[in-house]
């Protein structure tokens, strides 16, 4: 698709958001706007129609450097990267996410993020629908006119500064007196300027034509050396496996849901044929299902049976919770049982989950909450995404 969305998040919830929609093929803009925070995102959902969703940051928010790595044992030495930057980072390295840039010769650039702001970023663009795998530091789609030429652009009422490929920082406007000395440029090299903003006397100018400042950032945003979303933030891969692997429990609940489905169907008033062909499809799916089963009576009836066994109780009671279940389901769909225990004696199903991340759990939380008391348990974060317990009970 030629058509995106392209928003920039401020680094807390109260910032102003600007965004554009962008036709790389007619390399113009469709439509642009500016949101009064983070809770307006969802007004973008319908807006993005489909399209791929770019997400700017506020570069205030990562720190931009970069570390002296010997070019021998570069993997090795990579892996130290959070350990080399310890003492200059006002965080523990564990509650930091570490990304590493370009390479020019031993200096490697790296950017760093607390998983605290990842978190908050993704739960703003999961609460307004807007999925995104690419996530930059706003400086970094900055044009710069060579390698060392510094570009300004004042977005709302920052300044964004490019100061190399990988570095540059968010500045407030009366900062940038103070920092003059600080960014002294070759003699007769001018600062590229993007917005008709008026640098103190002394700074050489070469003016680039205006253009909205999102415009401008959307260009470069696929030039961008770094992109946050990279590790535990990756996003899973859209073509994967055929069909994704559940838990016995969970196909079982499911296949009985169908079965339950075309026994309803089947009146006094059918062909033989046709319920001698709909039993011969029961009895199909059963053996797939347990292909150690060698004796295949009634299907239905041993999948309960397989039910009551798997859950300790009412198989009936068990059904029912899971029908008020699936519209959870359905809201979630990356969200998967991987286990499932029953208690009947205290009427509740304790479901173990996975999902891509925090956001996920807590929508479904709130779906399943209409029909149901929910406890959530811990939840825990690793490359494959979020897992956790569930324990749902009927109001």
């Amino acid at each position: 698709m030629s058509e995106r969305l392209v928003v920039r998040l401020g680094s807390h919830a109260r910032q102003p958001i600007p965004w554009i929609t962008w036709s790389d093929e007619q390399r113009g803009v469709i439509s642009s706007g500016v949101l009064p925070d983070a809770f307006a995102l969802s007004t973008l959902a319908e807006r993005a129609g489909g399209r791929p969703v770019d997400v700017l940051v506020d570069a205030s928010a990562v720190t931009l450097t970069e570390v002296t790595l010997p070019a021998k044992a570069q993997r090795q030495a990579a892996k130290a990267v959070p350990f080399m930057l310890e003492e200059g980072l006002a965080e523990d390295v564990e509650a930091l996410h570490f990304i590493t840039g370009a390479r020019h010769g031993e200096q490697l650039s790296v950017a760093v993020v607390s998983h605290r702001q990842m978190a908050l970023w993704q739960t703003w663009l999961a609460d307004a629908d807007l999925p995104c795998k690419r996530m930059v530091p706003d400086v970094l789609a900055l044009p710069r006119l060579d390698d060392t030429a510094l570009s300004l652009l004042q977005l709302e009422s920052q300044l964004l500064l490019r100061t190399g490929d990988s570095a540059g920082q968010v500045l407030e406007p009366d900062w940038l007196d103070a920092l003059q000395d600080r960014l002294v440029l070759p003699v007769g090299q001018p600062w590229a300027l993007f917005s008709p903003y008026e640098l103190p006397e002394g700074i050489a100018v070469e003016p680039q034509p205006f253009e909205l400042p999102m415009e401008c950032l959307c260009k470069g945003f696929a030039k961008a050396p770094v992109n946050l979303m990279s590790g535990p933030y990756a996003p899973a891969r859209e073509l994967g496996k055929a069909v994704q692997i559940w838990a016995k429990v969970g196909i079982a609940a499911s296949v009985l849901f169908v079965l339950g489905l075309i026994h309803n169907g089947v009146t006094v008033y059918q062909l033989n044929q046709q319920q001698k062909a709909l039993s011969e499809e029961q009895t199909r799916i059963y053996r797939q299902l347990f292909p150690n089963e060698q004796r295949v009576v009634n299907p239905a009836s041993q999948l309960r049976a397989k039910l009551r066994g798997l859950g300790g109780g009412s198989g009936g009671e068990l059904m029912a919770m899971l029908a008020k279940l699936e519209p959870a389901f359905k809201a979630q769909p990356e969200v998967r049982p991987e286990g499932l225990r029953f208690d009947a004696t205290r009427g509740e199903v304790r479901l173990q989950l996975m999902g891509k991340d925090f956001a996920q759990f807590e929508q479904f939380r709130e779906t399943a909450s209409r029909d149901f008391t929910v406890e959530t348990g811990a939840l825990n974060n690793d490359e494959q995404g979020v897992t956790g317990t569930v324990t749902v009970k009927a109001k």
